[in-house]
């Protein structure tokens, strides 16, 4: 699809569509199919009005990626560029920022070139960077050095980045003042009931009584609070040297529970020496509070596996709850 857009004010800029975003098709995804579409004509008139884009000519191709957000790759011939718009309407509130502090510390991301509203949606607009994710890559054979080892360093440094409050960001700032009012959320209890109702994890597993007694415990001895990534691994980096990060759920945490977060996620894929690597390379220069890091990765476990219940994902479900069942003794 091509079309010419002229804004009275810029030089005319030709636009080609070299695709179309990818509909779900099911009723149950109706409204966010509904909301790619109508995005296209929002991206096009961004496109036609920015001075970025002015009198060239601009190639647009959606990603077939993702399902919580429509990205797509503007190309101007002699740059390019990811547009990322949440289908949410809350949006992902804070990822540019938290990339940018991320930035600041010495962490390859992507260079956020501008941020804003397109209708409803919020967007980010982004340098490309030309590479695999880390996951593709290992899966392709074109990286066979083991790499945990560098994340889990990385993931440190990024939470050198000092933060107040705790939560997802609402309105540029952190949703709860304190650990314990994040802790006992009505979203994070639900979860939790959700997992005890369905018999999914029990106290073979760690008892998630003591887990997250021993969390109280620990952040209130260590209060810090950082900007934390939440689905940090290598399907969200990018195989750069040094490695990329993208992608991040943006939430405002103490570090343990990022990390416990992370080590769980490479675990559900049935990777455990590679989440004790991820561990190794975190806390290289630290002592480790083996019991706070054993509580952080239960109580993570909670949280995805309420979720991927829901989504039938049962290989993760079970590699979790075998991982977990031969580490509960370090809680």
């Amino acid at each position: 699809m091509e079309s010419f857009s002229e804004n009275s004010e810029n030089t005319p800029s030709k636009i080609i569509f070299r695709n179309q975003p990818k509909l779900s098709g099911h009723e149950a995804d109706k409204k966010y199919d509904e909301r790619r579409e109508a995005l296209i004509s929002e991206i096009e008139s961004f496109v036609s009005s920015d001075e970025l884009f002015e009198g060239k000519e601009v190639s647009i191709e959606f990603s077939h990626n993702g399902v919580s957000s429509l990205v797509a790759f503007i190309e101007t011939g002699d740059e390019k560029f990811v547009l990322k718009i949440p289908l949410s309407l809350s949006g992902n509130e804070g990822e540019g920022e938290f990339l940018r502090a991320w930035e600041e510390v010495g962490v390859k991301v992507p260079h956020v070139v501008k941020e804003g509203n397109l209708g409803a949606h919020s967007y980010l607009l982004m340098d490309y960077i030309d590479a695999p994710t880390l996951s593709e890559a290992v899966k392709d054979g074109l990286v066979k050095e083991d790499t945990a080892f560098k994340e889990g360093q990385i993931l440190r440094k990024m939470h050198t980045t000092k933060a107040e409050g705790y939560g997802l960001m609402s309105d540029g700032k952190p949703e709860y003042e304190t650990f314990k009012e994040w802790l006992f959320s009505e979203e994070i209890t639900k979860m939790i009931e959700v997992v005890q109702e369905n018999n999914l994890l029990g106290d073979e597993h760690g008892p998630i009584k003591k887990a997250l007694e021993v969390l109280i415990d620990y952040v209130g001895m260590n209060p810090e609070s950082t900007y934390c990534h939440f689905d940090y691994g290598s399907s969200n980096m990018l195989a750069t040297e040094p490695l990329t990060v993208i992608d991040p759920d943006p939430i405002f945490n103490n570090g343990i529970i990022d990390i416990g977060r992370s080590i769980l996620l490479t675990a559900s894929g049935g990777h455990a020496e590679a989440a004790e690597r991820l561990k190794e390379g975190y806390f290289e220069d630290s002592d480790i509070d083996t019991k706070a890091l054993q509580a952080a990765i239960i109580l993570n476990a909670y949280l995805k596996i309420a979720y991927w219940h829901k989504k039938g994902k049962i290989k993760s479900v079970k590699n979790v709850q075998k991982y977990l069942a031969e580490t509960s003794g370090l809680l």
